[in-house]
């Protein structure tokens, strides 16, 4: 067993008492393995990601991220294994410029400004943003700033990447250069979207929540071709499969 994968054991979770968001989720997720997480607003895809990298305490049953259970003293060797992109580019970015925030995670690791160095300039250009790193981040848009979050955590080289709504404010260019950046990760990538290309196109795996719970787990392309599947939860069919007329 490769010591790079994610296990949920009858996972529950709310942020209200009695309200559950996640209800009694099982799954696992192993080295290599690029898997989507799709459903309607309000199924718990963004709950799912924040609670594999302990943002979301208090949940029951148990989650294991290489064989090290997510508990509050174990957080700092969760974050350096699992990279986590948010939904809002806001709550990631806080230094004043794209280079100080992207160095931030390997230099607050105590890593020497060398490897530091290193590491940022790498994550930048694998990004294609190099350009911009002298730029304050508050004069970045949109887009720039989806960039620059992944950037931050492709600077701890992590085993593990979850992205929520990557995506989003990105344009086609950009979205194609996320794409191509997903496609060449070689360990585990979790995807939280509702941006059903871009799951086809990067995912062979799709779990389909509903009501926080695990209703499909399986094929991309099966799943995602279901049309009945995914009007029953609220979903359509993804475009390039409405235009070929794939059901």
């Amino acid at each position: 067993m490769s010591h790079i994968h994610i296990e949920l054991n009858n996972v529950s979770f709310g942020y209200e008492p009695d309200k559950p968001v996640i209800k009694n989720v099982s799954l696992r997720a192993g080295e290599e393995e690029s898997i989507g997480i799709i459903g309607a607003n309000g199924a718990g895809k963004s709950t799912l990601l924040k609670l594999l990298v302990g943002l979301c305490p208090g949940f029951s049953g148990s989650i294991r991220v290489e064989e090290i259970p997510v508990e509050r003293n174990t957080l700092p060797k969760i974050r350096e294994r699992c990279g986590y992109v948010f939904q809002d580019s806001d709550s990631q970015l806080f230094m004043p410029s794209v280079y100080e925030d992207v160095a931030f995670a390997p230099r607050n690791y105590g890593l020497p400004e060398e490897e530091v160095e290193r590491r940022t300039i790498a994550a930048l250009e694998r990004v294609n943003i190099l350009h911009l790193k002298d730029k304050p981040v508050y004069r970045l848009s949109g887009g720039e700033k989806k960039l620059v979050s992944i950037a931050t955590i492709l600077s701890m080289t992590p085993d593990i990447i979850l992205m929520d709504e990557p995506s989003t404010a990105l344009d086609l260019k950009n979205r194609r250069n996320l794409i191509n950046i997903l496609n060449s990760f070689d360990h585990l990538k979790i995807i939280a979207s509702h941006d059903l290309d871009m799951i086809l196109e990067t995912c062979k795996r799709t779990i389909l929540l509903s009501d926080g719970r695990v209703v499909a787990d399986g094929n991309t392309r099966e799943i995602l071709g279901n049309e009945r599947l995914m009007a029953e939860n609220d979903l359509e069919l993804p475009l390039s499969m409405q235009s070929k007329g794939v059901i």
